[in-house]
């Protein structure tokens, strides 16, 4: 699998409780599991709320994929990018 960062612009979402971000975050889940289940690769690694902002890395087949989820989560994606490589700060390796 592919992986990709997802840039999701939210105005004030910093300010949101964490009780939304949970409900957020197992909707999606459940978006996921569902896909999953249709045999499609993909999963969350991990999100960030930065800002005005929700950055998502996805581990995915491909970048359509990234978008299915996006509209049957009814979430909103500003930016999907490929990553390249990834640089492991404990070692200063790349991989």
């Amino acid at each position: 699998m592919k992986k990709f960062l997802i840039k999701r612009e939210m105005p004030g979402i910093s300010g949101a409780p964490k009780s939304d971000l949970n409900k957020a975050g197992k909707g999606s889940e459940a978006v996921l599991d569902e896909m999953r289940d249709e045999g499609k690769l993909i999963q969350q690694e991990q999100s960030y709320v930065a800002g005005d902002s929700i950055y998502c890395v996805y581990n995915a087949e491909s970048e359509d994929l990234i978008h299915e989820h996006a509209k049957r989560s009814e979430s909103v994606v500003t930016e999907v990018t490929e990553v390249s490589s990834v640089i492991k700060h404990n070692t200063s390796v790349v991989s």
